[in-house]
């Protein structure tokens, strides 16, 4: 039975700051270290490019977004946070005659971007008529979209925006696998996994569902097409129809895709990672144009005139017009994967996979690391930076990398090697190193000497990856599978240097489950534990003296049923904010957990947020403007949250935005407050509008009175009260008038 089309269509219209922005691109997605409140940013590998497309400016995509860039190479992006419905994108095109840009997606959902709207066509993606509905490309022929799928040829209506038909090019109703689609003026050819095929064409549409079987081109994988004349494309082979002997071969490289041209053929070819493009010219001759400086994996390419744009799924995005070079399309070069630090100047993040280096993130944006002064960098798990000299350290292995700043110069250092390697570092805050190494024990500097503390011979056992220091030098580490949480104190603050394991048993420990995954100090002293059946919270003082068990806290379900708080939940990572609010990293999304774990404010997930994968690897907090990141097992967003770290004492506050636009209905923002201020809000007259509590050193106004009506335009006065009664004024806000 074919797919049958019925209308699923969903608009959507992009809002920010009550002004519709989209416009195909309108506003860019700035990487800049803070945003608006409540906004959501993608942090993603942008080196990878599969797909371009030639309109009004060149369009792109990367795994996970959409992006415009114009003839002064400006850069714009589009993802999931502004307005695209998916991730993962399998197919691009562009409507010259709508002039929209229509997005598939691996999971056959379909995004058209036309103006200020977002155009969902879920049809494919709701139908249950076929198991297996992946999109492998698009061509746009007049007012259709032939959207090729594993089952059959889509056509979309791209003036209605709905399923017009579904094409079978076996002549049959039964599903085929087709990879592609090319024309001609008087022709249809579709590439599938029974081969090649081609049927009539009037109008943009085909006379009749009747296709004729091409026999001679089995190794085809591509179609391309100019004028009249049709290529197909193989791994070694280049056919132009109806020929069969190929007019182009290759015996080491593989051929990735061709596009035919007014200059004939150019070819993107690869041999592991020296990719190369080639000019087949009318004569049967090739034209070397570019080589593997600047291409490795080159995947798709487009075509302006006297300029030609290179897609490369390994070195980004290439042009070559009077000049050759790689537009940098920002954001970090690889995947995040090891374990990152945060604080208010910088963000490091190692790649931690097969690339060796690591990326920053600070006011100037995104930086790339594969050298430090001229050193390659290998392979780095873990980063910090030392709160008394800013400097930057990182895990290589066994060894640590110390990178001075201010003097440009890096070391390694290996100081009293135990056997393993680092799989976590931290500073306390008065700059005292903590280095845990796997199944081996810690490693500790102060005071400028290094002391190598090892584990007990009965807990020497791999799996140590996770680490927490308090102020009074105990150490806390889940142990691996099964095997609770050890805890490290030293004598310096308590009568006994001791080991000790914590576990599910009274009087023991109290945890929730001896699988412990992650644990993290709040801003109070508590230590909080997540296991794969929940959390535990401890606050323990001598631990060779004293019971050291967990409170479990307990929260009210939909039902008014008192549970376990994430109960089954295996939390992965736990993350404090500056109003000591908990941001908890499960395999189910993101939950934000008031101060003391009693109620849920928030849970994000893929489904309601732009999280690309709802399996939360670790979180991080800058504290001065509150921006959560978020590292998923796919890539890295952030939100910009509502809490911040409090300043030590009051002095400039920020307001944000001020003056308030008249069509602007989000919050209203006052940072650099002492932690827990009153903040009060009054007319120019004294009366008093509206006051709340910072959370953290942040407070937030609706810009509604306490009877919840929304304030006149006006300017309004600005008072703070610490926590020892002192009041003063700090600021005016203005709301401004409509039209």
């Amino acid at each position: 039975m074919p797919f049958m089309p019925h209308l699923t269509k969903n608009m959507f219209k992009k809002c920010f700051l009550g002004l519709c922005w989209l416009s195909i691109f309108l506003q860019a997605t700035a990487q800049t270290p803070i945003g608006p409140l409540g906004q959501w940013r993608e942090h993603y590998n942008n080196k990878s490019v599969q797909h371009l497309a030639k309109g009004n400016v060149l369009y792109g995509a990367t795994t996970n977004q959409v992006f415009s860039i114009d003839a002064k190479n400006n850069i714009q992006f589009l993802g999931k946070s502004n307005g695209l419905h998916e991730i993962e994108i399998a197919a691009i095109a562009w409507d010259p005659i709508q002039s929209q840009l229509m997005v598939a997606y691996k999971n056959s959902n379909i995004d058209i971007v036309k103006g200020d709207e977002i155009i969902s066509i879920a049809d494919i993606y709701l139908s249950k008529v076929y198991a297996n509905k992946k999109i492998n490309s698009i061509q746009i022929l007049g007012p259709w979209a032939l959207v090729s799928t594993h089952f059959g040829i889509v056509v979309v209506d791209l003036i209605k925006h709905e399923i017009k038909d579904t094409w079978f090019a076996n002549n049959t109703r039964q599903a085929i696998i087709t990879y592609q689609t090319i024309s001609t003026a008087d022709s249809l050819y579709a590439l599938t996994e029974e081969g090649l095929f081609s049927t009539a064409l009037k109008n943009n549409y085909i006379t009749s569902n009747q296709w004729k079987k091409i026999n001679g081109y089995t190794d085809a994988k591509k179609l391309s097409s100019f004028n009249k004349t049709v290529y197909a494309i193989g791994n070694k082979n280049i056919y132009q129809l109806p020929i069969t002997s190929p007019i182009y071969q290759t015996s080491i490289d593989i051929i990735n895709n061709a596009f035919a041209y007014k200059e004939g053929l150019y070819i993107i070819q690869s041999n592991g990672a020296n990719g190369s493009l080639l000019n087949l010219n009318t004569n049967n001759t090739t034209t070397n144009i570019l080589d593997k400086t600047f291409l490795a994996m080159p995947v798709d390419m487009a075509i302006d005139q006297n300029t030609i744009w290179i897609a490369d799924s390994l070195n980004g995005l290439i042009v070559k017009n009077t000049e050759t070079k790689n537009i940098s399309l920002g954001g970090p070069s690889e995947k995040i994967r090891g374990t990152g630090f945060v604080n208010s100047d910088y963000l490091l993040a190692p790649f931690g996979e097969k690339v060796g280096g690591f990326s920053s993130y600070s006011d100037a944006g995104w930086k790339n690391y594969t050298k430090l002064n001229g050193v390659n960098l290998p392979i780095l798990t873990a980063a910090s930076i030392d709160p008394l000299d800013a400097s930057w350290w990182f895990t290589a292995g066994a060894s640590l990398l110390h990178y001075n700043i201010s003097s440009n110069s890096i070391e390694t250092i290996s100081p009293n090697a135990l056997a393993g390697n680092y799989t976590q570092i931290q500073f306390s805050k008065e700059g005292i190193f903590w280095g845990l190494q796997d199944g081996q024990g810690i490693v500790q500097k102060q005071d400028n000497k290094w002391t190598s503390i090892p584990l007990p011979i009965n807990y020497l056992k791999n799996g140590l990856k996770k680490m927490v220091v308090n102020s009074q030098g105990q150490a806390w580490i889940p142990g691996p599978a099964n095997q609770g949480l050890y805890v490290y104190q030293s004598n310096k603050y308590f009568s006994t240097t001791i080991w000790k394991q914590l576990n599910t048993s009274k009087s023991s420990g109290n945890l929730p489950s001896n699988t412990v995954l992650s644990v993290a100090l709040d801003n109070t002293g508590s230590i909080w534990v997540g296991t794969d059946n929940g959390i535990g919270i401890l606050n323990c003082g001598d631990i060779s003296k004293d019971i050291c068990d967990a409170y479990l806290p307990t929260i009210k379900n939909t039902n008014g049923f008192l549970g376990l708080l994430l109960q089954r939940e295996s939390v992965n990572c736990i993350a404090v904010d500056g109003a000591n609010r908990k941001w908890v990293g499960t395999q189910n999304g993101v939950w934000l957990l008031s101060a003391d774990g009693s109620s849920i404010i928030e849970h994000f997930t893929k489904n309601n947020s732009p999280l690309p994968n709802d399996t939360i690897l670790q979180i991080l907090i800058e504290p001065k403007y509150g921006e959560v990141f978020f590292n998923t097992a796919n890539e890295m967003v952030s939100y910009r949250g509502f809490a911040t770290e409090g300043t030590a004492k009051q002095s400039e506050i920020k307001i944000f935005p001020n003056p308030v636009p008249p069509t602007y209905n989000g919050p209203i923002a006052f940072r650099g407050l002492v932690e827990n201020a009153l903040v009060k809000i009054t007319d120019i007259s004294g009366s008093l509008v509206f006051e709340t509590r910072a959370l953290g050193g942040q407070a937030i106004w609706n810009g509604k009175s306490s009877s919840g009506n929304k304030v006149a335009t006006g300017i309004y006065l600005v008072f703070v009260r610490d926590d020892m009664g002192n009041e003063k004024s700090v600021g005016k806000i203005v709301i401004t008038k409509g039209e």
